[in-house]
């Protein structure tokens, strides 16, 4: 009787886990759709571009690796997105990406040459792009689903890498035969199409918090700045990703100075899908296991990759290790972060809260970019950056193992409320 009741309970339970994804089956593929058009793609489509553009124009490896410090203005622009989406919702937000990010990839075809061209398309596309990333589009998820929201999140937040796992190897064929301006128009064409069904996508009330008349901003800053949840995932975020710009515009070059060769178009479709089977495998985790233990393991990741790829082993099978954890990595960052902060804040200020963490993780990226160009400069390895960035993400990941109480922060009109 006992065994039939257990049996009998858990079949109910994963009956509405799975349920929540049917029942919310389109504000899910409207996030999917819209982060796969978005600035997230950019990891995979700069790691295939960045190398026909240092090719075609002969620009300097430091001087290209300093082009990711302008990740930094994410720290000026996903904060004001943020609060703007947990008042208006998503649509009248992301609208302002899907037209931008288009642009800014038709833009790229054009360039003549001058790296400065390079640096002022990057402004915009950071400027607009941000308001196509996980704090803006995952909002349609956490104010959706509850039992299943670790799975919705990996599957939503899967959507780049998926495009990025699918189109890696069309986009090397594409550059091949018809040159790297035909490959920056295609990727323009693609994701003007997916962030168009995105937008058509979002349900009519698109996660505008209710009554927005009566939410004062100084209200939220105040609660948001007196927790010390905020603080932790703030350090570990910028601890963790300073590792950020070898996986974007330098993963090729990387990969090729590690001794790749001939099969950086592979180990990238590998990064690809190692964040795919990062994001479910996470997601699934932190619905079933405590949050902490699982954000603490996967935010770790980059270190071992890191270390690896600095290592002297650098046979295939080693870097294709090293590219799955830092994949792996990528994956549940998105998810563990966007989890943490709908678990410890209200839903009100989740987009307040996660454009903050996500511009600090732009902030980390920056500052990753400019200590690696000045290594670069100075020694022409990725080594020591490596080495650097692998120890600084396995601190972060600690840090977030502090997170044992489930502590909520949320507001309403006469002030801010902790419940812990």
């Amino acid at each position: 009787m006992t065994v039939g009741t257990v049996s009998g309970g858990t079949t109910e339970g994963d009956m509405r886990y799975f349920g929540e994804l049917r029942t919310n089956w389109q504000p899910l593929a409207a996030a999917t759709a819209g982060l796969s058009a978005g600035l997230s793609l950019s990891a995979y489509t700069n790691a295939a571009m960045g190398p026909q553009f240092l090719a075609a124009f002969g620009w300097s490896r430091s001087d290209f690796a300093l082009t990711s410090a302008i990740t930094l203005l994410t720290f000026v622009f996903l904060p004001i997105y943020g609060r703007l989406t947990d008042l208006f919702g998503v649509r009248r937000i992301a609208v302002l990406g899907v037209v931008g990010l288009p642009a800014c990839w038709i833009a790229y075809a054009l360039m003549s040459g001058p790296i400065w061209q390079y640096f002022a398309i990057n402004v915009v596309l950071i400027a607009l792009g941000v308001t196509t990333t996980p704090a803006i589009y995952s909002r349609l998820v956490a104010t959706r689903f509850h039992a299943a929201r670790g799975l919705a999140l990996a599957i939503a937040i899967s959507g780049p890498p998926l495009l990025g796992a699918l189109g890696a190897p069309a986009l090397d064929v594409i550059n091949r035969s018809y040159g790297w301006r035909a490959g920056c128009l295609a990727i323009a064409a693609t994701i003007a199409v997916v962030g168009a069904v995105a937008l058509f996508l979002v349900p009519g009330r698109d996660g505008a918090a209710p009554s927005t008349a009566e939410r004062k901003a100084g209200n939220d800053y105040r609660a948001i700045g007196g927790s010390m949840v905020f603080w932790i995932l703030l350090l570990a975020v910028l601890l963790c990703n300073l590792y950020h710009s070898v996986t974007t515009t330098q993963l090729g070059i990387m990969l090729g100075d590690a001794g790749a060769g001939g099969h950086v178009a592979v180990l990238i479709t590998v990064f690809a899908t190692a964040v795919i089977v990062g994001r479910f495998v996470c997601g699934v985790a932190v619905d079933r296991l405590p949050a902490q233990v699982v954000a603490g393991v996967a935010m770790a990741l980059p270190g071992l990759g890191c270390l690896l790829i600095a290592s002297p082993w650098d046979g295939i099978a080693v870097l294709a290790v090293a590219v799955c954890c830092l994949g792996a990595a990528w994956g549940a960052e998105g998810d563990v972060i966007a989890y943490l902060v709908a678990r410890h804040f209200s839903l009100g200020i989740y987009s307040t809260v996660l454009s903050i963490l996500s511009a600090v993780i732009g902030v980390s990226s920056a500052l990753g970019a400019v200590v690696l160009s000045r290594m670069l400069a100075a020694t022409n390895s990725f080594d020591g950056f490596l080495t650097l960035a692998g120890t600084a993400a396995f601190i972060g990941g600690a840090l977030l193992l502090l997170l044992r109480r489930r502590e909520v922060v949320f507001t309403n009109a006469s002030g801010s409320v902790t419940v812990s």
